[in-house]
């Protein structure tokens, strides 16, 4: 059975406001370990005006922001935790690598899986595509590690 959530609910589960959540909805996600997002890289993002200006593209740190804002929601989600009672803190990334630029106008695709769990430590693999279904292409894969703080 497909599990989703919408922005609102997304904002219950982790403190992350506007302008740096990175993840508009997420489409399925199980308890066992894994969950999937997207988020519509909107021309209208200030980031884009930056990076780079007449070839904006969407800063690759951004890609793994976006992977650890879904951690952090599947984390939620799994523990039974909302926006006021955890903080998630990067401890962590290996392995980062980028395959394709993520343009404006795109949807980002992510997908991340629980690796290992210790301590209110998790280590996660990501993984972000550009487009959607069966056309979507890997954007860039990322191995990260953050830390639980209970508030």
């Amino acid at each position: 059975m497909t599990k989703t959530l919408s922005r609102p609910q997304i904002e219950s589960l982790i403190p992350h406001r506007k302008p740096i959540l990175l993840l508009d909805e997420v489409t399925d996600w199980e308890s066992d370990g894994w969950l999937e997002a997207r988020h519509y890289l909107d021309d209208a993002n200030p980031h884009f005006n930056g990076h780079f200006p007449g070839n904006p593209l969407l800063p690759g740190v951004l890609i793994v922001e976006s992977m650890a804002q879904a951690a952090a929601v599947l984390i939620s989600l799994t523990r039974g935790l909302d926006s006021e009672s955890a903080l998630y803190l990067f401890t962590g990334i290996e392995e980062a690598r980028f395959k394709t630029q993520l343009l404006p106008n795109s949807m980002l695709t992510l997908r991340v899986e629980k690796q290992r769990e210790k301590m209110d430590i998790f280590r996660f693999s990501g993984m972000a595509y550009v487009g959607e279904g069966e056309s979507r292409q890997l954007a860039a894969s990322a191995t990260f590690t953050a830390k639980l703080i209970r508030k």
